[in-house]
């Protein structure tokens, strides 16, 4: 993530970790894993990550696209049951 001298930017929440669980797109729940690229501030205020995942481990794609943080988790391990849960309860069609 770039900086700028003159306006001091505030880093992301655990911007050091890469590595993370993407819960849900616009259209699918997930949870795939994922790669953070880089970090950047919405209009909002808020926080979203540049992220290649891959949807599915038995094709040879991968996909990048941008993520509000809220809709990724860190990965420690295989994901948890708690993530899992999340994913699946998470409304990918919108209002």
């Amino acid at each position: 993530m770039g900086t700028n001298r003159r306006y001091p930017r505030e880093q992301p929440p655990g911007r050091h970790r890469r590595h993370c669980w993407v819960l849900a797109t616009a259209h699918e729940r997930g949870p795939w894993p994922g790669l953070i690229l880089e970090w950047r501030r919405t209009n909002s205020g808020d926080w979203a990550a540049r992220v290649v995942y891959v949807p599915n481990p038995h094709e040879h794609r991968s996909i990048e696209a941008w993520f509000a943080s809220g809709l990724l988790r860190p990965i420690d391990s295989w994901p948890s049951r708690a993530t899992i849960d999340e994913a699946k309860h998470l409304d990918v069609h919108g209002p």
